[in-house]
């Protein structure tokens, strides 16, 4: 008979999350804000061409912890030469974790952050990119969520 002891076993992510707001419920988990009730997953990230904006990936659960990546896909077959996205200063990243539950049935849950707070801006000319979050455990098949940015005109 076999068994692992929870610190020595692999977990898969339980879900990701790609977010264009500042106010993911609270300011981030890891800066003490809430942590989710529901996941608010976009499909779509709305900027203002030329205004700094944020661009966010949280990914939940994973041990240990995933390593996170965030691409930039021009949203055009025929683009060439990267566009304002691929410019982008470094992202930060972040763990945190909180322990739920009571004695003997606590359960402990992780988030990964990458983030760029405010200092995310895009052009016209990235209007449909594709932003891919990845997170990958080691030993695991890597965890992807997707979402296209629609740029806005000033």
């Amino acid at each position: 008979m076999s068994f692992c002891l929870c610190a020595a076993c692999s977990a898969d992510v339980d879900y990701l999350l790609i977010s264009d707001d500042d106010r993911v419920d609270g300011g981030g988990w890891s800066r003490g804000g809430g942590w989710p009730s529901v996941v608010r997953h976009e499909s779509r990230l709305v900027y203002v061409s030329g205004r700094p904006g944020t661009l966010r990936c949280v990914v939940v659960g994973g041990r240990p912890a995933p390593t996170v990546r965030i691409r930039v896909t021009p949203g055009q077959a025929e683009a060439v030469e990267p566009t304002s996205v691929a410019k982008t200063p470094t992202m930060t990243l972040r763990v945190s974790s909180r322990t739920e539950g009571e004695r003997g049935l606590r359960v402990q849950r992780r988030a990964t952050e990458l983030v760029n707070d405010g200092r995310f801006i895009v052009d016209v000319d990235d209007d449909e990119a594709v932003v891919t979050c990845e997170a990958m455990v080691d030993g695991l098949a890597p965890r992807l969520a997707t979402a296209t940015i629609t740029v806005l005109c000033q």
